[in-house]
C-alpha cells in the first residue's frame, strides 16, 4: 500500500448559515473536500467570519468561497446602506490583508455575486461578461462595488480570484417567508392552495438553473481554479407566467396569484450568455426548466 494518502482540498465557505453555503456542503465532502463554513459570529458548528483574517489560517492550496451577504434584493431596498456598512468594509479589509500576505497564504478566491441584479436588463441579447453593467437596485450595486474590489486586488496583488454571475439557482428547499425564489413558492403555493403574491404580469424574464447544473458548473470552477468573471446559468431565461403554468401542469392544480407593481429594481429582461465558462470548462447545463420544475415538484411532495 502507498504511504501517500492524499489530502482533501480544503473548502471555505462564508455565508454558512444559508441554504446555498449548505447546499454546498451537502456536495463537497470526504474524501475529496474537506469543508469549513463560516459566519459572522460563528456557533452551531459554523466558524466566526473574522477568523478568516487570522494569520496562518489559510494556505494557497485552499479555496474560499465568499457567500456571506447581508441582504437579498428586496430587503436591501428595505434598508439601504446595509452592503456599505457590513459586506464591503469586510471585503475590503480581508482583501488588504491576503493581498499583503505572502503567495503561499494566499487562497483561491471566488466570488459569488449575481447575474440579472448586476447586469441589468439584457440589451436585445443574452448578456456577456464584456457587457457594461447597469443594476437598476441598491443590491446590484453593491455587488458591483465588491466585484471592483477584488479585481483591483487581483491586478495589485496577483490574487487567483473568480467572479461568478449566477443567474437563479432553484430545485432545493428555501425558507417560506424568504423574498426570492419564485419556483419554490408556486410549488409551495399550488400544493398548499394559497395565493402566490406575484410582483408585474408574469412577463418578466428569468434565467433559472436547476441546482445539479449549478453545482457541476462549480466542481469544474474549482478543479481548474479559474480566474476572471463568469456567468453561471442555463443560457435561456423563460417568463414567470410560463414558470407559473409548467408548475400547474407538473402539480396538476391551478395557482391564483396576487399581482402586485413590478419595484422599479427588480430585472424585467434578464438574459445571461454561459459560452465563457463553457469554452473554459467545457461544462453544460443538462436540465431543462420543465424537467428542472418536475424533479421540484416531486421533491416538495416527497419532503
Amino acid at each position: 500500500m502507498s504511504s501517500h494518502v492524499k489530502r482533501p482540498h480544503r473548502l471555505l465557505v462564508t455565508g454558512g448559515r444559508g441554504r446555498l453555503a449548505s447546499l454546498i456542503a451537502d456536495h463537497f465532502f470526504a474524501p475529496a473536500y474537506a469543508t469549513t463554513l463560516y459566519s459572522r459570529e460563528g456557533g452551531s458548528g459554523l466558524q466566526p467570519l473574522d477568523a478568516l483574517l487570522q494569520p496562518g489560517h489559510l494556505h494557497a492550496k485552499d479555496t474560499l468561497l465568499h457567500l456571506a451577504w447581508s441582504t437579498l434584493p428586496a430587503t436591501s431596498e428595505k434598508s439601504p446602506g446595509m452592503e456599505q456598512a457590513h459586506d464591503l468594509p469586510w471585503l475590503e479589509r480581508f482583501l488588504t490583508e491576503l493581498v499583503a500576505r505572502p503567495e503561499s497564504h494566499r487562497p483561491h478566491l471566488v466570488f459569488f455575486s449575481s447575474g440579472g441584479a448586476v447586469y441589468g436588463n439584457a440589451p436585445g441579447r443574452p448578456n456577456r461578461e464584456t457587457d457594461p453593467c447597469h443594476p437598476p437596485g441598491h443590491y446590484g450595486r453593491a455587488k458591483l462595488a465588491a466585484e471592483q474590489l477584488i479585481l483591483q486586488a487581483a491586478a495589485a496583488g496577483g490574487l487567483s480570484a473568480a467572479i461568478l454571475r449566477i443567474s437563479n439557482p432553484y430545485g432545493y428547499p428555501v425558507p417560506d417567508g424568504r423574498p426570492q425564489g419564485i419556483i419554490p413558492h408556486a410549488i409551495r403555493a399550488a400544493v398548499e392552495e394559497k395565493p402566490l403574491p406575484l410582483w408585474g404580469d408574469g412577463h418578466a424574464c428569468k434565467d433559472f438553473l436547476y441546482y445539479t447544473d449549478f453545482i457541476a458548473a462549480l466542481y469544474h470552477i474549482l478543479a481548474q481554479r479559474l480566474q476572471g468573471v463568469f456567468n453561471v446559468c442555463a443560457g435561456s431565461s423563460h417568463r414567470i407566467s410560463e414558470v407559473i403554468a409548467l408548475v400547474e401542469q407538473h402539480t396538476h392544480r391551478s395557482i391564483s396569484t396576487e399581482s402586485r407593481p413590478a419595484p422599479a429594481w427588480d430585472v424585467q429582461d434578464s438574459r445571461l450568455d454561459p459560452a465563457k465558462l463553457i469554452a473554459a470548462t467545457g461544462w453544460q447545463p443538462q436540465v431543462s426548466l420543465d424537467e428542472g420544475i418536475r424533479r421540484s415538484v416531486a421533491g416538495y411532495v416527497d419532503h
